[in-house]
């Protein structure tokens, strides 16, 4: 009896998801899953967020050289600022109170503010992901502040894009065609999972919290009288309780920005047609903003491209992403050496084109996150030490290695490509970790090509040996050994890591 109640618990999920697996809408939005031409650029630079603990001195040495990179460009823009960003919170989660965690949020709110003060007139238009409102209206107070002061705020309609939870997405388009949600969805009965002293959530924001979609961007641009407008792209949400993780990122002077600025003026513009989605005046309030800063800058096809053997770097967006990752790892051989540092790694068809890359020769090392812990809590270890394990047992077939970033509580928060061959000298940074949910058109993602950057090449490749050798002093990185997987564990592991990658039930 029981195994037919399964049966038929399990026919009617599959009635319910048939109409939504039929009818969803797949098209991607305007400014999404982009492949720029390739722009050279009058100045980038590596940006490196850094946390260490000093052993002689018993304390924590921190960098956090993108997040003042930012605070500097809007400072500095003359002509437009455009912040999107994925957390942008004061949570700080089960992490406790102290005065170890900088505020970046109150930080990045205050410097748009001020700069909006300095200059009245100067269009300013943030974009932010609407988890950091808890999908319902616990956003902090400086949005307001923000949308009082002339600045509008977008929450990304994340409707637009495609559901990645395949467990949970169907059913619940399914069920909200029947079931009555105004008074049940209203009830406050979920404990709050980001700030344990803040307001029980309702029954509504869980449900929208466990579609996992995200606007995963980590983007700014900023616009400058005479000389080009400038891009920060890199791994750092500016939320307290991101403020310890170690982050890596760019910031670059020329036409790439400016192909940037027409990407987020778009997500901001469909999004913004939801007056819901818009903190301030409406969607009116957003088309003003977006119309002064189109109206600075030039169109995407008029936009110089590099001349041939010149430095270069392009914009790579959502599925863009995975295919330039593969397209580089693909074409890796023995005379290639393939560095890669990584918070989350755990799609399949890139698994593969790393097994692949190995098995032709190319030299490959790993510095990956361990998992262990997620603002105060501690994890499990999946998806990265799954992985690492089915790796490394090629090392008999071609030249892997894998060592852990060495953390105390935060996260090795990168996700960075590095390739140099014969015909490749390649790095790709920015906020798309090496997961189906960033990199197969689900998640909104944000990441820079450079090509022939030996400049940028040059300053990733010393900064991944210090770690990788610890050379600088302190203990950054950690033995495979350490946190490898084995035995019955790493098998149950591997199967529920697979299950969640294919699902998208699961936050990574």
């Amino acid at each position: 009896m029981r195994t037919i109640k399964w049966i038929f618990l399990g026919a009617l999920l599959g009635v319910a998801a048939l109409p939504y697996l039929l009818f969803q809408q797949q098209e991607l939005p305007a400014g999404t899953s982009l492949r720029s031409p390739d722009f050279e650029y009058s100045e980038a630079r590596l940006l490196i967020d850094r946390t260490v603990w000093d052993r002689e001195r018993e304390q924590v040495v921190r960098s956090h050289q993108i997040f003042d990179t930012i605070l500097q460009e809007i400072e500095s823009a003359e002509t437009f600022v455009i912040a999107d960003f994925f957390l942008w919170n004061p949570w700080r989660g089960a992490v406790e109170p102290s005065g170890e965690l900088r505020p970046l949020a109150e930080e990045l709110a205050e410097a748009l503010l001020r700069k909006r003060i300095q200059s009245p007139d100067l269009p300013i238009l943030v974009i932010t992901d609407p988890i950091n409102r808890i999908y319902g209206e616990l956003g902090a107070d400086y949005y307001a502040r923000l949308a009082g002061a002339g600045i509008p705020v977008v929450f990304t309609d994340l409707s637009q894009m495609p559901d990645s939870n395949r467990v949970y997405a169907p059913q619940a388009w399914f069920w909200s065609q029947y079931l009555p949600t105004g008074k049940l969805g209203g009830l406050r009965v979920v404990p709050n999972p980001f700030d344990g002293a803040g307001e029980k959530l309702t029954l509504a924001q869980l449900g929208r919290m466990l579609y996992f979609k995200a606007n995963h961007r980590k983007v700014l641009v900023t616009g400058r009288e005479g000389s080009a407008p400038r891009v920060v792209i890199g791994s750092l949400n500016p939320a307290d309780g991101s403020a310890n993780h170690s982050n890596l990122g760019a910031v670059v002077e020329g036409a790439v920005a400016i192909y940037a600025a027409h990407s987020e003026l778009a997500v901001a513009e469909w999004s913004a047609m939801d007056p819901q989605q818009v903190q301030g005046e409406g969607s009116q309030f957003v088309a003003r903003s977006i119309e002064k800063i189109r109206q600075s800058i030039p169109r995407v096809d008029s936009l110089p491209r590099a001349r041939e053997g010149a430095p270069r770097v392009a914009w790579r967006s959502e599925g863009a992403i995975q295919a330039e990752l593969l397209a580089q790892l693909n074409a890796a051989n023995a005379d290639t050496r393939v560095d890669a540092a990584v918070f989350y790694f755990s799609d399949r068809s890139i698994v593969k084109a790393f097994t692949q890359a190995i098995q032709r020769g190319a030299q490959v090392r790993l510095l990956l996150d361990a998992n262990r812990d997620a603002f105060g809590r501690e994890k499990n270890g999946i998806p990265n030490r799954e992985v690492a394990a089915e790796l490394m047992a090629l090392s008999g077939e071609g030249a892997i290695e894998v060592r852990w970033a060495a953390t105390h509580g935060e996260q090795y928060h990168a996700k960075v490509l590095r390739v140099v061959g014969d015909q490749q000298d390649v790095l790709c940074l920015g906020s798309a970790n090496w997961t189906r949910r960033n990199l197969e058109n689900l998640n909104l993602e944000a990441n820079l090509l450079f090509q022939d950057a030996m400049e940028m090449g040059a300053a990733f490749d010393a900064y991944f040996e210090a770690l990788w050798t610890n050379a600088d002093g302190y203990e950054e990185s950690l033995p495979y050994e350490d946190w490898a997987e084995e035995g019955w564990s790493l098998r149950w592991k591997t199967w529920l890591y697979r299950f969640q990658e294919w699902s998208g039930a699961s936050t990574f």
